[in-house]
């Protein structure tokens, strides 16, 4: 599901039903950590007094090629980095406000195209590792101070990642649907905190779903912030807003 940012209309709601219950019980281990070269390419598309936007690619899972917008703040030393997740359906354009946002404040954010059809986890979640290691092969990026954004499939994806990859230390989750996978991977997250924000209108994510993420949050991890908001699945753009705000105040 793509943000309200995009120029086109929503796409698919949900993921192949195959996906819904794929890797609820199994371990971390079940995502292997990738490797190999990223054979990292990138040309400059647009730029400003204040941020640099790259239109990227790196070697993802299966040595498959995956297309990113890079925004990179024009501030010296060594920034916080994010990367952001759309929702099923979605481009990698969607978030690209997002993470202009937070290069303007003084952050690297990377966005990426995932894959438009899967059945398992893995491509999303490994594609999403990788590039983590793109992020801390930068010479501008501190390697201490990682997060990830999702919305819907996004904010999913970016939960099982914080429960196998120790790296981010914020996770912020935009309605996220609380399946066994999430749940499951949960209880292994690292990260310092977490921000979850949902509609009281989403009508793709029923409330009970959005409540169990809450949930296994909480139950394991503190701080935690919950806001919701009078809004539907994709939520109003203060919720953006607020959500490169928090961000930016946690990577500090």
């Amino acid at each position: 599901m793509r943000s309200r940012f995009s120029s086109s209309a929503a796409a698919a709601v949900v993921l192949a039903a195959a996906l819904a219950g794929c890797g609820g019980g199994g371990r971390p281990s079940a995502f292997p950590d990738p490797s190999g070269p990223l054979d990292f390419t990138g040309h400059v598309v647009a730029h400003t007094s204040t941020n640099r936007l790259e239109r990227v690619s790196f070697r993802g899972v299966g040595g498959k090629r995956v297309e990113g917008l890079l925004a990179v703040s024009r501030r010296p030393g060594l920034h916080p980095a994010v990367v952001f997740l759309t929702g099923s359906g979605g481009l990698m354009t969607d978030l690209a406000s997002s993470a202009i946002d937070f290069a303007n404040r003084g952050g690297v954010a990377l966005t990426i195209q995932q894959p438009s059809a899967a059945t398992t986890w893995t491509p999303f979640v490994e594609n999403v590792r990788r590039a983590l290691d793109l992020l801390v092969a930068r010479s501008d990026v501190d390697p201490k101070r990682l997060g990830i954004a999702g919305l819907s499939l996004g904010a999913e994806t970016a939960a099982i990642v914080a429960g196998v990859d120790p790296r981010p230390r914020a996770i912020a989750l935009m309605s996220c649907r609380g399946r066994g996978a999430v749940s499951h991977y949960l209880q292994y997250a690292r990260g310092d905190s977490f921000y979850v924000q949902n509609g009281d209108l989403d009508l793709v994510v029923p409330r009970p779903q959005l409540l169990l993420t809450i949930r296994a949050i909480r139950a394991l991890h503190e701080p935690l912030r919950v806001k919701w908001y009078p809004d539907d699945h994709l939520l109003e753009p203060a919720a953006y807003t607020s959500q490169v705000d928090w961000l930016r105040h946690e990577l500090n």
